[in-house]
């Protein structure tokens, strides 16, 4: 699926133009400005009919490793159209040799279970920079819900491609969207807790492995707070620039409109646990009346690729397709 010419949408977000009048520089003003989205967008979108992800296509994690560009997502069909029904989201691989145009390998990278019945969310194992961690052996690490009560699933693999699940699953409970980072000797997982009856939070859970993981004492890291953000953190995405930790989260956004939307924002902190907010968030908002993105920006993952900044996230033009494509947003490093 083509946009149309007139959707061709070109962001500087953050409002460089407004000037930050030298109160915040350097890492942190990095992160903030100058995102522009792709004209080659959306990069993927649903497959056919009978697929597993023919009707729902989220949560992408990207990594760079011997040059392609490796791809995961979330995909799903969906029952009835209500836009409420549940869906057996599995995970799909897509590889790219250039960054924008990426190729499916057309099947679920694992098979459900009777209690991992529902598979989203997938990160892989980063260093503080946003990088590949992989075991002195090569062996790959990815992480992922495994079901609605949001056990945090792992699996390896030996090339990207072929994945087997940990036997000790679930290494976590009740975490969705985990975001994993090897920093030093220890582990960090990010993650969104779900109190009952109020909004979701940014938790942090750490430990000496990812089978010892333990919630931070200083939880939540992040919780609502901005006059954008009408409810619920989601989706938050960490790593380090410098001596800068950066955080990129999803919010749902009241823009006024009416319509249910979401956004995503930006935070920074010193230490990976205290965080503040951009003042000028959101940074990234949907596009109105577009076809692939029209109501939320979301799920997003970012890397470093040479002397340009990747963010790729997922989008939803409606409640019937729960999420409708995967995007890509650049900025030039030192902006």
């Amino acid at each position: 699926m083509r946009i149309r010419p007139s959707q061709i949408y070109s962001y500087s977000f953050c409002l460089a133009a407004l000037a930050l009048g030298g109160e915040r520089a350097g890492a942190e003003e990095l992160w903030e400005k100058g995102w522009q989205k792709s004209a080659q967008n959306p990069i993927l979108s649903l497959s056919p009919k009978g697929e597993f992800d023919s009707h729902n296509i989220f949560a992408p994690a990207i990594a760079k490793h011997g040059g392609v560009y490796y791809l995961y997502y979330s995909g799903g069909p969906s029952g009835e159209r209500t836009g409420e029904e549940l869906i057996n989201y599995q995970l799909g691989l897509a590889t790219s040799e250039n960054g924008v145009n990426f190729t499916k390998h057309g099947r679920p990278l694992l098979p459900l279970g009777e209690r991992d019945n529902f598979h989203a969310t997938p990160t892989l194992l980063r260093d503080p920079q946003g990088n590949l961690q992989l075991d002195e052996d090569g062996t790959w690490h990815l992480f992922y819900n495994g079901n609605r009560p949001d056990d945090v699933e792992h699996a390896t693999s030996n090339d990207g491609i072929h994945w087997e699940k940990d036997s000790q699953n679930p290494i976590f409970k009740k975490a969705y969207a985990p975001n994993l980072l090897k920093v030093g000797d220890d582990y960090r997982m990010y993650y969104i807790h779900k109190p009952k009856g109020d909004n979701w939070q940014v938790h942090l859970a750490t430990g000496p492995d990812i089978y010892s993981l333990k919630s931070h004492p200083k939880n939540p890291v992040l919780t609502v707070s901005q006059e954008w953000e009408a409810k619920h953190m989601c989706y938050p995405y960490v790593l380090q620039d410098g001596d800068t930790w950066v955080m990129f989260y999803v919010a749902y956004w009241d823009d006024n409109s009416g319509i249910q939307k979401t956004a995503i924002g930006t935070a920074t902190s010193p230490d990976g646990v205290e965080w503040a907010k951009y003042d000028k968030n959101p940074v990234l908002t949907p596009i109105p009346d577009s076809e692939y993105e029209s109501v939320y920006n979301s799920s997003q993952s970012v890397i470093r690729d040479g002397d340009v900044y990747r963010l790729f996230y997922a989008s939803r033009i409606d409640l019937i397709h729960k999420y409708f494509a995967i995007n890509l947003a650049t900025k030039a490093a030192g902006d």
